[in-house]
């Protein structure tokens, strides 16, 4: 089975599990080969972090899940891990959730002469976001994103805010 179809058949189960929990998938990928296949699920809770416990707990009732509705032949592993506090932003939901926050962007296309930036979520739709940079704003297209992460303010972070 190719990788797409294999994410295509095992994410909504995975999902279901996850929004029973309270949790939402950031990243979904299986990749690899036959030597060494993995599946590798992000997640997040819209409301604050997760814990190791849960983690380990999600991964127990997701690896349970897979054993008995398993289209993937052979061996792989199941990697089930936290967003983290600079988690990726992978959906054009996450840009308008975390509009506000800076993040670091980068293209596998040139966008106005660049493939990396840094600044200020400023808004965004289905097609695109708008990135405040110094003195700049940049209207930058999903499709030419290989990359966006949160910026951690590791100084608000440590005195126990959220950035």
């Amino acid at each position: 089975m190719a990788r797409h179809d294999v994410v295509s058949a095992l994410r909504p189960l995975c999902e279901q599990i996850l929004a029973r929990r309270g949790l939402e998938s950031v990243e979904f990928v299986f990749t690899g080969d036959e030597g060494l296949r993995v599946l590798r699920l992000t997640v997040d809770r819209v409301d604050g972090g997760v814990g190791i416990d849960e983690l380990a707990e999600v991964s127990e009732e997701i690896s349970r899940a897979l054993d008995m509705n398993d289209p993937i032949e052979g061996r792989y592993t199941l990697e089930v891990s936290s967003a983290g506090l600079d988690r990726p932003l992978v959906k054009p939901q996450d840009y308008v959730r975390f509009s506000g926050r800076e993040v670091k962007v980068r293209c596998d296309a040139p966008v106005e002469g660049r493939k990396n930036f840094q600044g200020v979520l400023q808004a965004s739709n289905a097609d695109s976001f708008v990135l405040r940079a110094l003195d700049e704003t940049f209207e930058i297209p999903y499709t030419a994103v290989a990359r966006t992460r949160l910026v951690v303010d590791w100084a608000e972070e440590l005195k126990g805010g959220h950035s």
